[in-house]
């Protein structure tokens, strides 16, 4: 038995048994082995009490008995029961104990605004720090850099510069370690002056100070300052640590910079600081370009890499667009089970995403479920973003639904894919969703939702949201100007557009294609052109982008030279390997006829892997009629293992429509299914299309019936299939209930709705239908609908109405609208009201013959059979020295008006393509009888100045027509277009578009 003795020496020290009985929740004999102790003991067994508390109940409970035993008045038991609280992260309990206590020393106020630091809650650190001051209790030369980060973690500069007056005045500003927060916090809330001010008049530096100034200036977007710093650094005598390093990594990627990047790899390997720069130096790697590189330094640590080093690598693959190499190395690191964490997972849900490739993203879903990540924001944002742009937007809601705590970014991410799936009223009810919670959306949120708008085509909600860009202050941010610039361009609103351009300080290339692009868009190629001259009159060099905008304009133009020429600028700049100016070159050249071209091209990059190329190919074959090249080009496709995506089967589905391959789209709507596309708006207007065409409207309807996302189009393309199917009453039906269903007819729906009643005879429903337009907010009829209204009225033999229709007509009708006319007219053999509408047609389209042989079946019809055979004669394909059109004599006396013109201006015949042996003026005589020149001869005559003069001939046209016709078009002020057999040729004020070369 132990006896207890006053100057017995105990055999096991009091804070040993404290802890002990702390352990064991036993404080009730604490006090008897207190009395057995010197008083000076006593609140040192406390503080061991307190010390050893390892959670929150046992401290609690310490916190209890000191209070019960009164020892808490003392302010060092205080200060350690605050320093024990704040430890385990229960800041209300230490604050409280802090309030309470008669006295606090000035390090316990440090415990205590450390702790709200490291908490995150840098608000809860200033009020600390400065009802400290209100206390009387003076601050330090520790607490002012504790302070100095809370006000640099609140991005609060003001509050920052009064406790920078209040360290002066206290004249602590000089120490070393103050004068350092104060860099860095200055330096990090983008005070460059102050920062360095201050930096250079530090009595003394240290690496730590060097450090905060180096990282201020890259933290600024000033990376050369940050290198030149730390070459001062190192001239100084002050060795750089690994610190400073990793702080020059960001300069080395805003440079882009590879041999830098080696460089500081070379100064790195000397001081061995590899194994704690590692993952910066893969990571700067991949920014510079530089993914080799990156990958040996990645080899050559096994043993050391951890979650960030295969995070770093991942995603350095997914910026340098190896999606591929990303998913392998995933594969490698679960193999490994190395353990997978947030960067790893939405690295590869990247990788999946930009190949959109939904059976593996799903794969990666599972994974992270596995692993207990896949509820953390960050993963979840990335899956909402893979689910939505690999076409399941349904898929993509239920997530961002199931985030809990859902932050900017999360809402930006599904707000953004609304609009890029084809949902955008989804992304602006969300928009408006996350005001309602209480969340200010950022600047990427309204970069985000502005596409949404645009497709919207809702200019008033377009002008609501840039009122909303005014109010929040973030109206002069660069990329937000640029992207409004980019909606204005796409309503047409063009004058808003510009006049935010011009108002724009930074007018960079971004800027410029913007405008380019959103001409090109709206199908104004003219002023595309217009506009990227104005750009290269700046002095700015084109990029990608606007490539991208400059060769759709092309195509709009049918003019292949330009293209060409737009070609040859993209070798010379060095843009030829960018995949998107590959895809619009090979659409360029599709559209512009000239398959062998882009054939070529496709062929040199196709092995690339891009699907989007193909995509561009397929499309491009489709949209200038030639479906089965179309089909065949996907069916190459697939043999090369690349997997259709959403864009494929918008593209595809067409070709097999218009070739009505009944089993190839049930195969594609098989394949649609099991990618998770068919709830996507277009990929179903697409099928209903398909179906429609292939004969099945009944699949076609059943489809339609079951869309759960419906747009203006689905009800158009459903209304025309029953339309061209001959069910005008289900047409009518169905187009009677969109207004129910909140869809508002388009041009495109009256105009598929009248084609119905057309075609089935409904009269009645095509005239109330026709005169509601241009109320309840429909847009007014234009020529189309007035062409169809008086078909409609012409095959019911209502000529009468039809014509009176015409002369009530708001604008002036077109070849369209005489058209209609005539054919009713032949159906009807009504000959007299069929001259009105020939004599229409010709001084529309004197080009097109068609439509004299529709009033020479008239005639016929009637038994008329001389003036069936004098509007035969009217009509004239010439040949070379041809002599027997009636007119022939005045078109040879304007011939010889204009041979006079020409010679008066130097014209001299260029025999050297007559291949016969005759003397001169049998060769030139022979020049004049050439085909064009009759044809052109014969079109002067019979058109009102100023209209285009179209020639078609089936040879080449020789060098002195083409003299000729460029002189013509000058004397007459004409243009004349001929297509021969080689290509078109614009002739205009003297000149040729072929520029002399063909």
């Amino acid at each position: 038995m132990l006896l207890r003795h006053p100057l017995a020496r105990p055999l096991y020290s009091s804070a040993a048994v404290a802890r002990a009985l702390s352990v064991g929740r036993r404080f009730a004999q604490l006090p008897e082995l207190q009395s057995a102790h010197a008083p000076r003991r006593l609140l040192i067994d406390y503080l061991a009490i307190l010390r050893s508390c390892a959670d929150a109940d046992r401290l609690r409970a310490a916190h209890s008995l000191l209070t019960v035993q009164g020892v808490l008045p003392n302010a060092t038991a205080a200060a350690q029961l605050v320093t024990s609280y704040a430890s385990l992260g229960l800041l209300a309990s230490a604050r409280s104990v802090l309030s309470s206590a008669a006295y606090a020393g000035v390090s316990t106020w440090n415990s205590m605004i450390r702790a709200y630091s490291r908490a995150g809650w840098p608000g809860c650190a200033l009020r600390c720090f400065w009802d400290m001051l209100s206390r009387g209790v003076e601050p330090d030369k520790y607490t002012f850099p504790l302070v100095l980060r809370a006000c640099t973690a609140a991005g609060d500069v003001a509050v920052g510069a009064s406790v920078h007056r209040e360290a002066s005045r206290r004249g602590l500003d000089i120490d070393i370690y103050v004068r350092t927060a104060l860099v860095d916090m200055y330096a990090k809330l983008g005070m460059l002056r102050t920062a360095w001010e201050l930096f250079d008049t530090m009595p003394e530096t240290d690496v730590v100070s060097w450090n905060a100034m180096i990282f201020g200036f890259t933290n600024c977007d000033e990376p050369r300052a940050s290198l030149t710093l730390f070459i001062r650094m190192a001239s100084a005598g002050l060795g750089p640590n690994s610190i400073t390093v990793l702080s020059l990594f960001p300069a080395i990627c805003k440079l882009s910079d590879i041999l830098l990047c080696r460089a500081v790899h070379g100064f790195v390997v000397r001081r061995d600081w590899l194994p704690s720069v590692n993952n910066g130096l893969i990571d700067t790697y991949c920014k510079c370009g530089g993914v080799g590189a990156a990958r040996r330094i990645f080899d050559e640590m096994p043993g050391s890499r951890d979650a960030v080093t295969w995070g770093s690598m991942i995603s350095g693959y997914v910026s340098n667009g190896l999606f591929t190499q990303a998913l392998e190395l995933f594969d490698r690191l679960r193999e490994d089970n190395a353990g997978l964490n947030q960067v790893s997972v939405v690295g590869a849900l990247m990788a999946a995403t930009e190949m959109r490739d939904l059976e593996r993203g799903k794969e990666i879903h599972a994974y992270a479920g596995q692993a207990g990540i896949d509820s953390a924001v960050s993963v979840g944002t990335a899956l909402v973003t893979m689910y939505a742009k690999c076409g399941d937007f349904q898929g993509a809601r239920g997530l961002f639904d199931g985030i809990e705590d859902k932050d900017v970014v999360a809402w930006s991410a599904v707000i953004s894919a609304s609009a890029q799936t084809g949902h955008p009223r989804d992304g602006l009810s969300l928009f408006a969703e996350m005001q309602r919670r209480g969340l200010r959306p950022n600047r990427v949120t309204v970069i985000s939702v502005l596409p949404a708008c645009a497709q919207v085509q809702d200019k008033k909600l377009g002008k609501s949201v840039h009122g909303f860009v005014l109010r929040s202050g973030v109206g002069s941010d660069v990329s937000i100007v640029t992207a409004l610039v980019a909606i204005y361009a796409k309503y047409g609103l063009f004058r808003w557009a510009h006049s935010l351009f011009d108002a724009s300080p930074c007018k960079d290339v971004v800027a410029w294609n913007a405008l380019v692009n959103g001409y090109a868009q709206r199908g104004d190629a003219t002023n595309a052109m217009k506009t990227f001259r104005r750009m290269g009159a700046t002095g700015l060099r084109p990029d990608a982008g606007t490539m991208v905008g400059v060769l759709p304009a092309c195509s709009l133009l049918n003019d292949l030279p330009r293209g060409t020429s737009a070609h040859g600028l993209i070798v010379k700049s060095g843009l030829g390997s960018d995949l998107h100016v590959k895809n619009a070159l090979v659409d360029m050249y599709a559209k512009c006829g000239d398959f062998t071209a882009a054939e070529n091209l496709f062929r040199v990059a196709a092995g690339s892997g891009d699907d989007i190329l193909w995509n561009t190919m397929i499309a491009g074959y489709a949209q200038n009629g030639r479906s089965k090249e179309a089909v065949s080009a996907f069916h190459q496709m697939r043999g090369e293992n690349l997997k259709p995506n959403l864009v494929t089967y918008v593209c595809i589905l067409p070709a097999v429509a218009y070739l009505a391959l009944l089993w190839e789209g049930l195969t594609l709507h098989c394949g649609v299914i099991k990618v998770g596309f068919e709830s996507h708006v277009v990929i179903g207007n697409s099928l209903i299309d398909m179906y429609s065409k292939c004969g099945r409207v009944d699949l076609a309807r059943e489809f339609f019936d079951r869309m759960e996302s419906k747009d203006v189009v689905s009800w158009n393309v459903m209304i025309s299939g029953l339309a061209a199917h001959g069910l005008g009453e289900d047409a009518v039906e169905l187009f009677s209930r969109m207004p129910e269903n909140r869809v508002l007819p388009d041009s495109v729906s009256f105009l598929a709705v009248l084609s119905a009643c057309r075609h089935g005879g409904l009269v009645g429903e095509g005239r109330r239908i026709f005169d509601s337009m241009g109320s309840d907010r429909s847009a007014g009829p234009n020529l189309e609908h007035y062409a169809c209204m008086v078909d409609l009225l012409g095959r019911s033999c209502l000529l009468d109405e039809a014509w009176d229709l015409i002369r009530r007509m708001p604008m002036p009708p077109d070849a369209g609208v005489w058209g209609a006319l005539l054919g009713a007219c032949r159906m009807h053999s009504n000959a007299r009201m069929g001259e009105v509408a020939l004599k229409n047609l010709v001084r529309l389209e004197p080009q097109n013959a068609a439509h004299y042989v529709v009033l020479s079946s008239i005639y016929a019809q009637l038994g008329r059979w001389t003036d069936a055979r004098s509007v035969k004669n009217v009509i004239h394909a010439f040949r070379v020295g041809d002599r027997s059109h009636p007119q022939y004599k005045s078109m040879s006396g304007l011939w010889d008006d204009l041979r006079k013109r020409m010679e008066g201006v130097g014209y001299v015949p260029d025999t050297s393509a007559v291949l016969l042996n005759v003397v001169e003026e049998e060769k030139t005589s022979f020049l004049h009888g050439h085909s064009e020149r009759l044809a052109i001869s014969f079109a002067l005559l019979n058109t009102e100045p100023g209209l285009t003069i179209h020639v078609v001939k089936n040879l080449r046209v020789c060098g002195d027509c083409h003299t000729v016709t460029k002189l013509i078009s000058k004397i007459t002020n004409c243009r004349i277009i001929v297509r021969d057999s080689s290509r078109f040729h614009h002739f205009e004020n003297g000149a040729c578009s072929c520029h002399d070369y063909w």
